[in-house]
């Protein structure tokens, strides 16, 4: 009987495999027809492809291999039209980012294609598709007042600290890198957000969590055939955390909305507006749909994965090369240590004299920036460019920010020199230029133009002020045998290792901060 049974077994197995091989032949079948009979992506546009050709097998080679394909297109046709990830991305010649930049958005849309290579329509960041109420908050309410909340700020990070650090007074603590700089970060975001939520642990962890579950559904999405892509979101439990965090901060904010609109209808004189970002949106908000609480709600969060997640990945790239070139650090400290003498503590004014570690971050982005590419953008129609060129509609570009930015500078431009953008500002007429927030055609890991990250200026602060505070009051070294950390990179985005522990020490600060 167990014979018999388990031949029956082996039948049915056999079957279910056949079937199964059955339906992985009719799926190939289906995407190489569609491939042929419907060309995806920039096929319109005659280039070269680098790489395989066939959008999936493409695609998975760009997801475990991005950097080597650029690099060698950079190589091949530095200054060509060429095409990575198969048809789906066309890389510009930098020549054309001048004419490009000048192109309105209504032509040559940044939001379209940043949404669609972000897979927005899946990880529910295509709200922004809606308008540009956030940009606008950005542009008019925070960054004219930087300087209000860089004491504010400042405060928050000691609270931080203490908070985030385990006591490490005479001994060294090992810590995860990368998470301890998020939620750092995430103090940082939080006391702007939600003034009345700046320490609710709840909130906070929402936002570090959401950016990190709206990278997940975008880098798995991206291998996904699109006829598949909306099923496929359905069954991903990333997908189901974006809607988990978004569900749980509704919860959380929707009540406060009403409470603010509620105080402003009875008219009390005494009622001050809280000064954050939840504000600025109620009071900038174009139209009833824009003024709901969950639509208020899903802009914050989505402002969190810029604010939170870039910010932390470059921030934790700093702390890796301060700690991977010790020769630095003294230098930092002096002049952090000035700018606070000169200034009596902590102003907007103090952060602009910290011309070296403005250098040094500006140098840590350049060879370990966020992502590969840069200045995305979208044909809404053909566009004729000075020399003849014809981008049809439809077709989405990018720019290969890291190789133009590694060979844009010179001596030695595959080496680390942190003071290097501090020595080309000491030049007769550089004194303004080359800093870590400001853009140009060699420099466009922001982007570039009209459109450039419009929380850029923001960034540059938090990150200043979170190193600040960490390399005077901490001393970091790598565990025993160990040295830099290595990065991740799946598609263009380049992450910090996650798994890599540092060690901190508490050291006695000349500056009580």
């Amino acid at each position: 009987m167990a014979l018999i049974e388990f031949a029956g077994y082996g039948e049915a197995s056999t079957t279910k495999s056949v079937l199964a091989l059955v339906a992985i032949c009719g799926i190939l079948l289906g995407s190489w027809l569609r491939a042929v009979l419907f060309p995806y992506g920039n096929a319109a546009v005659k280039a070269p492809i680098v790489g395989l050709r066939w959008a999936y097998p493409a695609r998975v080679q760009y997801l475990n291999n991005a950097m080597n394909l650029l690099q060698e297109g950079y190589r091949q046709y530095k200054d060509q039209f060429f095409k990575i990830n198969g048809n789906d991305m066309l890389v510009v010649p930098n020549k054309y980012v001048n004419e490009l930049r000048a192109i309105p958005e209504e032509k040559l849309s940044s939001m379209v294609a940043n949404i669609e290579n972000f897979q927005g329509n899946y990880n529910t960041i295509d709200i922004l598709l809606r308008g540009n109420l956030h940009t606008h908050a950005i542009h008019t309410r925070l960054t004219p007042k930087l300087g209000l909340f860089v004491p504010l700020i400042c405060e928050e990070m000691k609270w931080a600290l203490t908070q985030e650090i385990p006591p490490c007074k005479d001994k060294w603590v090992s810590v995860l890198g990368f998470d301890t700089v998020v939620k750092l970060v995430v103090h940082d975001f939080a006391r702007i957000s939600v003034a009345s939520l700046e320490r609710n642990k709840e909130w906070m962890e929402i936002q570090r969590m959401f950016p990190e579950n709206v990278f997940q559904v975008a880098i798995q999405m991206r291998v996904i055939p699109p006829y598949l892509k909306r099923i496929s979101s359905y069954l991903m439990p990333a997908s189901w955390a974006v809607s988990r965090n978004l569900h749980n901060a509704q919860r959380l904010i929707t009540p406060i909305v009403e409470e603010r609109r509620r105080m402003e209808t009875v008219n009390d004189v005494d009622y001050k507006p809280p000064n954050d970002f939840l504000q600025w949106l109620m009071d900038e908000a174009w139209n009833e749909r824009d003024g709901q609480p969950a639509e208020l709600v899903h802009r914050l969060l989505v402002l969190a994965l810029a604010s939170v997640h870039t910010t932390s990945m470059t921030a934790t790239q700093v702390l890796y090369d301060i700690i991977a070139h010790p020769e630095y650090l003294e230098p930092l400290r002096e002049e952090i240590l000035q700018a606070l003498k000169e200034d009596g503590g902590w102003q907007k004014t103090t952060l602009t004299k910290m011309r070296k570690l403005d250098s040094f971050m500006k140098e840590s982005q350049r060879l370990n920036g966020p992502s590969l590419i840069g200045f995305k953008r979208a044909a809404m129609e053909d566009i004729t460019l000075s020399d003849g060129t014809v981008l049809p509609k439809g077709v989405h570009m990018v720019v290969p920010v890291v190789p133009i930015s590694l060979e844009s500078v010179t001596p030695d431009p595959g080496v680390f020199q942190g003071f290097r953008f501090y020595y080309e500002r000491q030049k007769p007429g550089q004194s303004n230029l080359h800093q870590f927030a400001m853009t140009d055609k060699n420099n466009m890991h922001f982007g570039h133009g009209k459109y450039s990250c419009p929380g850029r200026f923001f960034a540059a602060h938090a990150i200043k002020i979170l190193i600040a505070h960490l390399i005077l009051n901490y001393d970091f070294k790598f565990p025993e045998g160990k040295s830099r950390p290595g990065n991740l990179l799946a598609h263009e985005y380049c992450f910090p290792d996650p798994t890599a522990h540092i060690l901190v020490k508490e050291r006695d600060s000349p500056w009580s901060i």
